[in-house]
C-alpha cells in the first residue's frame, strides 16, 4: 500500500469541483459533541459528512469520545459514585458506567461557541440536551448509514493521556482496535461512506493492510511534517488532515498534484474558510457547518 492512493469515490471531492463542509465532533457549536443530537444538527445543517472520535472502554467497547478524560463532557466529577476515580478517564470506565453518564448538561454551562448567548441555541434547543449519552461507535454508524449520510471516524490515540502520562495499561494496541473499528464499519455497509483518519500512523497502516480499498486520512498537529507529500505518499493516503495553523498555501497545491486532498481543521471563521477555499483546500472541518455550508454554496461549492 505504501507509495499508492486509493480514492474512493463515495468521499473523494477533487474530482468534483466541491469542497466539503465536514461537521466537527457533529455540529458542536449548537450541540454536545460527538452525541447523536449533533450528528443530527450537523446533517441538518447542511454538511457533508461527520467526523468523530472513538477510543475504548474499559470492557473493550467502542465509544464516541474526543477526550482521555470525561470530565469536561460528562457530569461524572459531580458523581459521588465516581469521586475516588479522578481524573475519570474513559480506558477505566466500563460502557455500562459510561452510559449512566449525563453527556449533555455541561453544554448549557459552558456555551462552549457562544452560541446560547447569541440566540443560536434556543431554550427548546437546551431542553434536549439534559440526559444525552455517550453514543457507541455502532450507534453513531447505525445514525449515518439510516441516513444515507458520511462520516470521517478517528480513532485517537489511547496509547498516552493528554498530559503525557501512559494511557491504559490495558490497551490492546493498534492492531486490534483497527480491526474492531472495521468490524464496525463493515456492518453497517460504510466502507464507500467512511473517511479513517488518526494522529497514530501505525492505526492507518494497519488499516490499509485490513482494508486496502478504505479511504484513509493522515491527521497532522502542532508541528508540521517536513515533507507532507511524502507522508502521505508513505502512508498511501487519499487526504491530509491538518490543523489549521501548519497547513501551507504550497502544501495544499503539492498534495493537490498527487491527488490527495486536504482537509484543513478546525476551521470556524469566515475569512478563514475563503482563504483556504482559494488556496484549494478539499474539505473544511468546522463546529460551524451552517456557516460553512452556506458560504460554499455562495460559491456554488456545495452539493
Amino acid at each position: 500500500m505504501s507509495g499508492t492512493t486509493m480514492p474512493r469515490e463515495g468521499y473523494y471531492a477533487l474530482r468534483t469541483g466541491r469542497v466539503l463542509c465536514i461537521a466537527h465532533r457533529g455540529a458542536r457549536s449548537v450541540a454536545p459533541e460527538n452525541t447523536i443530537l449533533a450528528a443530527q444538527r450537523g446533517l441538518e445543517e447542511g454538511a457533508d459528512l461527520w467526523e468523530l472520535d472513538v477510543q475504548l472502554t474499559a470492557d473493550g467497547q467502542l465509544v464516541v469520545v474526543h477526550d482521555d478524560t470525561l470530565d469536561r463532557t460528562t457530569d461524572v466529577a459531580s458523581r459521588p459514585e465516581y469521586t475516588g476515580r479522578a481524573p475519570w478517564r474513559v480506558c477505566d470506565f466500563t460502557l455500562d458506567e459510561l452510559r449512566g453518564l449525563d453527556a449533555g448538561s455541561w453544554y448549557q454551562t459552558a456555551d462552549p461557541h457562544g452560541q446560547i448567548a447569541s440566540g443560536g441555541v434556543t431554550a427548546d434547543d437546551l431542553a434536549l440536551f439534559p440526559g444525552l449519552r455517550i453514543p457507541t461507535l455502532d450507534e453513531a454508524l447505525a445514525f449515518t448509514a439510516d441516513h444515507g449520510w458520511r462520516v470521517n471516524v478517528e480513532i485517537k490515540d489511547m496509547t498516552v493521556n493528554a498530559d503525557g502520562s501512559p494511557g491504559s495499561p490495558d490497551y490492546p494496541g493498534d492492531e486490534a482496535v483497527v480491526r474492531a473499528v472495521l468490524e464496525c464499519i463493515r456492518a453497517h455497509g460504510l466502507l464507500e461512506r467512511t473517511l479513517l483518519s488518526s494522529f497514530r500512523h501505525d492505526c492507518l497502516r494497519h488499516a490499509a493492510r485490513m482494508e486496502p480499498g478504505l479511504a484513509l486520512a493522515a491527521l497532522v498537529e502542532d508541528v508540521r511534517p517536513d515533507d507532507p507529500v511524502a507522508l502521505c505518499r508513505d502512508l498511501g493516503v487519499v487526504a491530509y488532515h491538518p490543523g489549521d495553523d501548519i497547513v501551507t498555501e504550497a502544501d495544499v497545491a503539492g498534495l493537490r498534484a498527487m491527488g490527495v486532498a486536504v482537509n484543513v481543521w478546525t476551521v470556524n471563521e469566515e475569512a478563514d474558510m475563503r482563504r483556504f477555499i482559494d488556496w484549494g483546500v478539499a474539505g473544511l472541518i468546522t463546529d460551524v457547518p451552517l456557516l460553512c455550508w452556506g458560504l460554499l454554496r455562495e460559491r456554488g461549492l456545495s452539493a
